[in-house]
């Protein structure tokens, strides 16, 4: 190829984003060797070998969409084969399904078609603008996650990754899994995120910890970020949609027009918890292809594309265990459009019939095998809306009486306000119900979002979990918001007016929250120190003049348009660049200043101990059972209470653990809510005998006990912190066989 063709056809960007993604890595201790057969594997044995499929199913498109698309697909290909492969003991196995595709789409002509070059070129301007963005990704991952989570020495990480690292540890050497650091208990969690990493350890070499830290998440963000550009592009018909729409999904947060609470409202603004939570940057992909295929099917004429459907299968089964809340909203969306189709035409949409039968089955099965039943800690009601930030702030969640129900109802309408980040743009297809009910995708994007914000404000999960459902959909949010900008057909206003147009609205709304927020210090006062009526008033407020003066500048320029054509074609847009504006302070912070890879909490995981749990998953079986005196978080002043989030030994020694810590177990969650205890990490574990009996032979190591722990329990290692067991007593009973610092490893006779 040319150099000047592979500038005009993007390659210039695309590799531009590849050196960008590897300096970023390669400069945070990431092994040369590691990068190398990670890229090598999920180009050959996942990208490549899924979009060979995808195009089977639904024909070429655009190259970087087929690859995306191909990515997500094997994924889930990739999970099914490994959860076979590991669980008859061959996890190498994993390897035989890209080798058997690339190997038949080589060799049997009616496939080999398939590796022609898509017919679709995108224009250079939507390869540098995606590649951009993607860089951005890349170095705000670089410059927070990356700096504060070396992979070796002692550090101290986010307080959740030792768990991530312990259930991949846990899918690294058996199936079905269970809850690594309490042994015995079924594991009742959405763990496809987990299952792939394993599965790609296997495959490259690559240690958990480097996969975790370094390299999973970004080619996921990279194909949610493609996938989500692919189906605005796709409704739209415009190739200017897909950056517009995934630069929404991205940088997409809420406004906070109030100067003493930080948030206002639960933010669905989903970058900040990619890294820290990889089951979201997992779930975004999985979901992005899902829809993008979905779209495919219900906006086609003519009979059921059986090979979309089949594609669909396979997308909804990894999905089904990536995030609980993606099949939920699908469903819905689904739901909704075999209503209003009904409703329009009197008649069934078939296809959507198709996917909502399909999608059912997905859901209940994952219910059964992934979340073993359980419904998460599932709470329907007000709850969730006193606990918004503004809501919470003036004292919501103690209320009683009238304010009980008033507060958290009030939260709502505000927060219907300052999400204007993900709706405004969607505004023009309310304008045209009849058209918008008329388009099946539209109609399906809407039920999601409509379901995504439904859930976010009724349900209750421990942890704020229901977060998740708006996260989730921030690219269905996006689309649909493009969507209703591309009605305005932005392309018949010149350039220039167009973007003089964007620039004052979107100036315009971000400073007004300025001065609204500057001007708004002693409003807002919690119902301590007023009446309900003043705290309303004060809630009310910033966000009334938020709205008043959109509705003025709505006015002054309808009446300004009818004395010019310009502004009358420019002015929709100019509105609702305005009400997208009002979040534009916290994303020009999320533009110019690294992001907070959230609080740490937690202590400092030791070298030293990360040295002898990796001893010990050297020189132990996969089956053998560990105990430890490791239970706790030293969380400072927290007197007696027992933050059970120590996770680390059992995810570096990669051995299930008799009592680790306990935190995030259904049990854990039950006996919480049961208890009224809204502190999730503090609860007692369940099996005080089994603790007591744990931790004795540690305190006071005899014969007897250790006889007792390994009869009982079938313990077979003791993994001590000395600091605060009794090592001579240790050494009599058990065999030192491993020390480093103050952890040491006995091995019980």
């Amino acid at each position: 190829m040319r150099v000047s063709e592979a500038v005009r056809t993007g390659w210039v960007p695309a590799a531009l984003l590849a050196v960008a993604a590897a300096a970023g890595v390669l400069a945070y201790q990431t092994p040369p060797e590691a990068v190398a057969a990670f890229a090598l594997y999920v180009a050959l044995g996942l990208a490549v070998p899924g979009m060979l499929w995808v195009r089977w199913a639904r024909g070429p498109g655009h190259l970087a969409e087929d690859l995306a698309l191909g990515l997500v697909t094997g994924y889930a290909i990739e999970i099914a084969a490994y959860l076979v492969a590991r669980a008859i003991g061959l996890p190498l196995l994993v390897l035989v399904w890209p080798g058997v595709t690339l190997g038949a789409f080589l060799l049997l002509p009616s496939l080999r078609r398939h590796w022609h070059a898509a017919s679709v070129r995108a224009p250079l301007g939507w390869s540098w603008a995606l590649a951009a963005l993607l860089m951005f990704i890349v170095w705000t991952s670089a410059a927070t996650f990356f700096a504060r989570h070396p992979l070796s020495g002692t550090y101290v990480p986010y307080v959740d990754m030792p768990y991530h690292l312990a259930l991949i540890a846990e899918l690294r050497w058996h199936v079905p899994p269970e809850v690594p650091y309490v042994a015995g208990l079924p594991l009742a969690y959405h763990w496809f995120f987990y299952a792939e990493a394993a599965a790609t350890s296997w495959a490259t070499g690559v240690d958990p910890v480097t996969l975790l830290y370094r390299l999973s998440v970004l080619p996921m963000l990279v194909a949610f970020v493609l996938l989500t550009a692919a189906a605005a592009r796709r409704i739209t018909g415009a190739w200017w949609s897909g950056p517009v729409a995934a630069a929404i999904a991205v940088l997409g947060t809420v406004a906070t027009p109030y100067a003493t609470v930080s948030g206002s409202v639960f933010d669905a603004q989903t970058l900040q918890a990619t890294w820290i939570s990889p089951t979201n940057a997992f779930g975004l992909a999985m979901f992005g292809g899902l829809l993008l295929v979905v779209v495919d099917i219900v906006s086609a004429s003519g009979p059921l594309a059986r090979r979309k459907l089949a594609l669909a299968c396979v997308l909804v089964l990894g999905a089904s265990g990536a995030k609980a809340t993606l099949l939920p909203l699908l469903i819905a969306g689904l739901l909704a459009l075999v209503v209003v189709h009904g409703i329009r035409t009197r008649g069934a949409h078939r296809p959507a019939l198709a996917l909502l039968l399909i999608s059912g089955i997905g859901a209940a099965a994952a219910l059964v095998l992934v979340y073993r039943g359980t419904g998460g800690g599932l709470e329907v009601g007000l709850q969730s809306l006193r606990l918004m930030p503004v809501a919470r702030w003036v004292g919501a969640v103690t209320a009683h009486g009238t304010a009980a129900v008033v507060l958290p109802l009030v939260a709502l309408a505000l927060a219907l306000v300052l999400w204007s980040f993900l709706w405004a743009g969607a505004l023009p297809l309310l304008a045209r119900p009849v058209r918008t009910a008329a388009t099946p995708a539209l109609v399906l994007l809407a039920g999601v979002c409509v379901a995504a914000l439904a859930a976010l404000v009724a349900f209750r999960y421990p942890g704020l979990s229901q977060l998740y459902y708006a996260r989730s959909a921030a690219g269905a949010f996006a689309v649909l918001s493009v969507a209703g900008i591309a009605s305005l057909r932005p392309e018949r206003v010149a350039p220039r007016t167009l973007a003089v147009a964007v620039a004052i609205g979107a100036g315009a709304g971000a400073l007004v929250v300025v001065i609204v927020t500057s001007a708004g210090h002693g409003l807002l006062r919690p119902l301590s120190e007023g009446s309900l009526t003043r705290v309303v008033l004060g809630m009310l407020a910033p966000v009334g003049l938020l709205l008043a003066a959109v509705a003025a500048v709505a006015v002054a320029v309808r009446g300004w348009g009818a004395r010019d054509p310009r502004v009358a074609a420019a002015a929709p847009l100019l509105v609702i660049a305005m009400a997208m504006g009002f979040s534009a302070p916290p994303v020009v912070r999320l533009l110019t200043a690294p992001l907070s890879a959230g609080p740490l909490a937690g202590a400092a995981i030791s070298a030293d101990g990360v040295s002898a749990a990796r001893w010990l998953r050297d020189h132990s079986q996969p089956d053998d059972l560990v105990a430890t005196n490791l239970h706790c978080l030293p969380v400072p002043n927290a007197g007696a209470t027992c933050d059970a989030r120590n996770f680390w030994v059992s995810a570096y020694a990669e051995r299930r653990v008799l009592v680790e810590g306990w935190a995030y177990t259904t049990k854990a969650v039950t006996a919480a809510l049961a208890a009224g205890n809204p502190d999730l990490v503090a609860v007692p574990f369940w099996d005080q005998q089994r603790l007591a009996l744990n931790d004795r032979a540690f305190t006071a190591p005899d014969a007897a006990v250790v006889r007792d722990l390994r009869a009982r329990y079938g313990v077979s290692w003791l993994f001590a912190d000395t600091s605060t067991a009794d090592a001579a007593a240790l050494a009599r009973v058990a065999s030192l066989r491993f020390q480093s610092g103050n952890f040491a490893v006995y091995q019980l006779p």
